[in-house]
């Protein structure tokens, strides 16, 4: 539903492609689909219904794709349009990117022979935590590559209520970004730390893991620390999650709108 195999390699599921002002301008592909059911996340409804949004692309029509935004700039915002004229960075993001490994490995081949001077991957981590290759393949591009590594929980308890996942897999961010270091590539973390849903020690015993992990980082005070935000989707999921009948009533209401 989120890949298929196409002439031109492994297609991936896009919802769109543009730039925006985040890092300093960047183009961006919103990938469809995830491996994790976050009940704050603010994607839109293709992470839960990947099979009715998005199309598909080609790893080269995807980097086309993103190379065209880089182009065109900023180009929802008069304000943002004036004060920022050019646009050299790229990024996946959305849901999650890691999902089709070809796709994304092909695509960074492109990327690598652009002007590009930076890619940013952002990632939960569960795939590449899961997957040494993976990571090892990816950094045959290390030189433009930048990992964002999204954690949401630092114990079972706390990964299984937040993200609808096994609890023992929330060691797999924190495998991931060992995984990434160790291959030379530039990566960092980011982390769900909102105290209204990660209590004060939880988030103790993440920085504590990652300083296990990369005792240069100084988590303690550099740590990208994420809060909820009160977009519509992150509204309507958290009563879902609270309300078993609106999530029904929710679930009807989206796939009429595809």
């Amino acid at each position: 539903m989120m890949t298929r195999q196409g002439e031109d390699g492994l297609e991936r599921k896009y919802t769109d492609f543009y730039s925006v002002p985040v890092y300093r301008r960047i183009a961006t592909g919103y990938a469809v689909g995830c491996c994790l059911r976050c009940f704050y996340c603010w994607s839109d409804w293709s992470r839960d219904f990947p099979e009715k949004f998005g199309q598909y692309y080609s790893p080269r029509q995807a980097a086309q794709m993103l190379f065209k935004a880089a182009e065109k700039g900023i180009t929802y915002s008069d304000y943002w349009r004036k004060i920022i004229q050019k646009v050299d960075k790229l990024r996946l993001s959305g849901c999650e990117p890691t999902i089709g490994k070809e796709h994304l490995l092909n695509l960074l081949h492109y990327v690598e022979e652009s002007k590009c001077k930076l890619f940013i991957l952002e990632t939960n981590g569960i795939i590449l935590g899961n997957d040494k290759n993976y990571v090892k393949r990816l950094s045959e591009f290390k030189d433009k590559l930048y990992v964002r590594v999204s954690i949401k929980a630092a114990t079972p308890e706390g990964f299984t209520q937040r993200t609808g996942a096994i609890g023992e897999f929330h060691k797999l961010p924190f495998q991931a970004l060992k995984n990434l270091l160790d291959e030379g590539i530039y990566a960092r973390t980011a982390a769900m730390t909102d105290e209204r849903i990660m209590p004060k020690e939880e988030r103790r015993i993440l920085i504590q893991m990652l300083d296990e992990i990369d005792p240069k980082a100084n988590y303690q005070k550099t740590l990208e620390e994420e809060v909820i935000d009160a977009y519509d989707t992150t509204i309507k999921r958290i009563r879902a999650h609270q309300d078993g009948e609106y999530a029904k009533k929710l679930t009807k209401e989206i796939l009429k709108l595809s």
